[in-house]
Parts: structure tokens; sequence; C-alpha cells
């Protein structure tokens, strides 16, 4: 992990993957018209990639301790006086729009645990 361009990229995969729940979940809460033999399917796919996207949350805390453990490595190194105030800014600004993208996803991550636990007789495979 480079620190000074880390990108979140399984935060990034996280949301993609709650996105496309989202919309599978909709499908099939609203119907469309769409007959018994899809409806099926769609349950399934929705009980799969809800149960799939809240295992990827794993990857989201991995990556939280990640971006923890290098924050306090690139603070460590400025207090220890063997990186520039410009760059620390830098880097911290850097870091800081990182831990936001990941606590997000985390967050929205809780509210689905939530929700499949509230709803766990909906969410049978």
């Amino acid at each position: 992990m480079r620190s000074s361009k880390f990108t979140p990229y399984l935060s990034f995969i996280g949301f993609g993957l709650f996105i496309l729940t989202l919309i599978v979940h909709l499908s099939f809460r609203f119907r469309l018209g769409l007959d018994e033999g899809s409806l099926m399917l769609l349950s399934v796919a929705n009980a799969l990639l809800l149960v799939f996207t809240l295992l990827w949350g794993i990857f989201g805390a991995f990556e939280f301790a990640l971006l923890w453990r290098e924050n306090k490595r690139i603070r460590t190194r400025f207090e220890r006086g063997r990186m520039s105030k410009e760059e620390y800014g830098e880097k911290a600004k850097r870091f800081k729009t990182s831990f936001v993208i990941n606590i997000s996803y985390l967050v929205i991550l809780l509210f689905q645990l939530g929700y499949v636990i509230m709803n766990w007789d909906e969410v049978d495979i």
C-alpha cells in the first residue's frame, strides 16, 4: 500500500455491491409485473446479495484497520521529524478522505445488517 495514494477500493466495491443489492431488492419488492419464476429468482438473488454484501464488510473492516495503521505510521514519521509539514498535511488530507469513504460504507453496512436482522424471515435462501 502506497501511503500517499491510498484509495479505498474495497469500500468502492462494497458501495457497488450495496447499490446492486438495493436494485434487486426494489425490483423484488415492487414486482414490476414479473411472473412467479422470475420472482423466485429475484428472491434468491436478493437473499444471496444481502448475505454476500454483509460478508464483504469484513474487507471494509480490514481496509479500516489498514488505514488506521498507516495513518499512525505517517503521524509517527511526522512527529519524529522524518516528514515535512506540507507532505504530512497532504497525506493527512488524503487519509481523511479515505476514512470518510470507508466509514460511510461501514455505516451503510450496519444499517443493512439491521435490516437483515429485522427481516430475517424474508432473507431465507
